[in-house]
């Protein structure tokens, strides 16, 4: 088993609940360009930091980018459920910063599914994204970032497909979940109202209807949106399913653990020990699950 290289700083990876594993490696092979840089099995350490004890020992598949970093670990579990994640709070979807957001687009075809054309957010001209559901019931804002916008500190890339610099989140409280991502990041951030044209779709609203939006800075040129969503009555009263296939966690780098989590509403999972580096499970107010990694020079999975 070849161990997988990660990215040292900002979002390290994601990690994806897949029914069909083998189908969704080869949807972002072929058509994003990943290559599958390592198999292995998911170890039962790892299973509780994730919040997933009931998935030790399925296959794991980890793929990479160009520049050979994994930014996307897929774990199999074949009866969990699709259901569109604007249709749920935790996380809405993963922001991943590419060269080309129209050429990228114009390639794509099933399983992923184009939800928005490429289009200029209204925060800036400078920023082009669109919005796709992936093989494994993912939303991905595939996004291009052609010069700097401040105060943003953002990262932009002549990679066809580079990684995840922003995690998107649906709350039914923005302000929690902000005082929660404020007290794991050290950084106040920004809280505004925009339109969110993805999610007026999906509701069926006026395209410019707006939502109370707030981001908060991450270390890395990293971010997390968090948009404050009512979901319609039918989602809210559904019942859960064990499992919901597409994004289940973001990791991230800290120096240190953040004092009084719990106090900002965030439960801990798990805290283990993996060689040299601390792996702590959180969830946040919204159910959003988080990996953070604490204080290591070597990054392990």
């Amino acid at each position: 088993m070849s161990v997988p290289t990660l990215r040292r700083s900002g979002i390290l990876h994601v990690t994806l609940i897949a029914p069909d594993l083998d189908a969704a490696c080869v949807a972002y092979r072929e058509q994003l360009g990943l290559t599958i840089a390592a198999h292995e099995t998911l170890q039962s350490d790892l299973a509780a930091v994730l919040g997933l004890p009931d998935l030790a020992g399925q296959r794991v598949a980890w793929l990479a980018n160009p520049a050979g970093e994994c930014i996307l670990r897929l774990i199999e579990d074949p009866p969990a459920e699709l259901l569109a994640p604007t249709f749920r709070h935790g996380w809405l979807s993963l922001e991943v910063l590419v060269a080309d957001v129209d050429a990228l687009v114009s390639d794509l075809r099933a399983p992923f599914r184009v939800l928005r054309p490429a289009a200029d957010l209204e925060l800036s001209a400078a920023i082009r994204a669109s919005q796709v559901l992936g093989p494994c019931g993912e939303m991905l804002y595939l996004t291009s970032i052609k010069e700097p916008v401040p105060p943003f500190d953002l990262p932009m890339s002549d990679e066809r497909v580079s990684h995840t610099f922003i995690g998107v989140m649906s709350t039914p409280d923005r302000a929690a979940s902000q005082a929660a991502w404020v007290a794991l990041s050290g950084q106040p951030g920004w809280a505004l109202d925009t339109k969110i044209t993805v999610l007026n779709d999906a509701f069926g609203k006026d395209l410019a209807s707006r939502y109370p939006v707030a981001v908060v800075p991450l270390p890395g040129q990293a971010m997390v949106e968090i948009d404050e969503v009512e979901l319609p009555p039918q989602a809210a009263s559904s019942k859960r399913p064990q499992r919901f296939a597409g994004q289940h966690s973001i990791a991230l780098q800290l120096p240190a653990l953040p004092d009084d989590l719990a106090s900002a509403g965030w439960k801990q999972v798990a805290d283990i020990q993996l060689g040299d580096a601390r792996h702590v499970g959180l969830t946040g107010p919204a159910g959003e699950h988080v990996q953070l990694v604490v204080a290591s020079d070597s990054i392990p999975s």
